[in-house]
């Protein structure tokens, strides 16, 4: 009998890394994203058993290692739970040692706090920001920023200075023309993405349009809070209207008028039917203006239908248009099927309220009409 030692395997080498394409997109990288399919370059790589991004395993295609290439994809990384040291290397290891090799490695942006701009000890983490003031964003992946918004408002990144880690950047400042849906939101973008971070920004002007009194009628005003339900009791009576649903033409608008002439502004007002739904308690809807940082938040205690349970959002009343927007919450409902993402209201008072939702497959409104609690 005679045997024979395995060769020794040789420590893995890292030469480069290219883009996973056809000729001519197979171009050396200099920056990774997550998701990406990258060829590993270099030597003794056929026994590699591991690669890592950032210090973040990835899947390796056995079916397409070689000693001179491995084709592996980029994974999601964590990247404010790894060291900054090692979030820039790629590591290839096999039963002999490793390899590493220093490249960019770069994902969505991430704003993990907001400084003041100041010299210590006055450059302290804020929870409010103001117009004009200078600002650091500190977080993950904000170098060459597209876009850096504030309320909708693009700051002028002509002056932007950015480190590893942060951005120093200047709050525009005038808010006119500020988008109140992106009230007290930071919005920042580069190439890879997109994202959205909520801080308190003062607006006097912002204040100054939830003084109104439909604000006042809606909510209760600036850090107080109104509470609604449909008006349906336990005996199928309502209190303020004739039912809980009504039905009318598209044109059919604020103050129960119609808002176009010769518009589509039929109105069938009945008294409640059993079609409309269940004689039962269906919940509460509040509304509510912040006093520290003026935002408007809706509250939604849903019962009786599929999309049951408590829901809680923001929203946007257009004082000009009268219309309401919905964010991240559905209005308090008897569960037809509606475009619930914007109310058009039809009347408001400061017992009874009238929102009309378009129907999603006819030219009509369902008219949800609610009281005070």
């Amino acid at each position: 009998m005679s045997g024979c030692e395995k060769d020794e395997v040789s420590p893995p080498v890292i030469s480069e890394i290219r883009n996973y394409a056809a000729s001519p997109g197979d171009t050396i990288v200099q920056t990774l994203e997550a998701g990406q399919w990258v060829v590993v370059l270099g030597h003794n790589l056929e026994d590699v058993s591991q690669v890592y991004f950032g210090s973040i395993p990835a899947t390796i295609n056995h079916t397409l290692l070689t000693a001179q290439s491995i084709v592996v994809q980029v994974p999601a990384i964590p990247f404010d739970s790894v060291a900054r040291d090692k979030v820039n290397i790629v590591t290839v290891v096999n039963g002999s040692g490793s390899a590493s090799f220093t490249i960019n490695i770069t994902g969505a942006p991430m704003i993990s706090r907001v400084r003041n701009y100041a010299a210590a000890p006055r450059d302290t983490v804020t929870n409010t920001i103001v117009p004009g003031q200078t600002i650091n964003i500190v977080g993950y992946n904000l170098k060459n920023a597209t876009k850096i918004a504030f309320q909708g408002l693009d700051a002028n990144l002509a002056g932007a200075v950015y480190t590893d880690s942060s951005v120093i950047v200047k709050v525009p400042a005038n808010f006119t023309g500020a988008d109140p849906l992106q009230a007290n939101k930071i919005t920042y973008a580069t190439a890879v993405d997109t994202i959205n971070y909520s801080i308190r920004i003062f607006d006097p002007a912002i204040l100054e349009y939830y003084k109104d009194p439909l604000f006042t009628l809606l909510a209760g005003g600036i850090g107080k809070e109104k509470t609604w339900v449909l008006d349906l009791d336990a005996k199928g009576g309502s209190a303020k209207f004739k039912g809980p649903l009504y039905f009318s033409g598209v044109d059919y608008g604020w103050d129960n008028q119609c808002t176009k002439t010769g518009g589509d502004c039929w109105l069938y007002d009945a008294n409640y039917e059993s079609w409309m739904g269940a004689v039962q308690d269906y919940g509460t809807m509040t509304f509510a203006i912040k006093a520290g940082s003026a935002e408007p938040v809706v509250k939604v205690v849903q019962k009786g239908i599929t999309r049951s349970g408590t829901f809680l959002g923001s929203y946007f009343f257009d004082i000009k248009t009268k219309t309401i927007s919905f964010i991240d919450a559905v209005p308090l409902n008897m569960g037809r099927d509606q475009v619930w993402s914007k109310a058009y209201v039809i009347s408001l008072k400061e017992d009874r309220m009238q929102l009309a939702f378009k129907d999603p497959n006819k030219a009509e409104l369902a008219i949800h009409n609610y009281v005070r609690k």
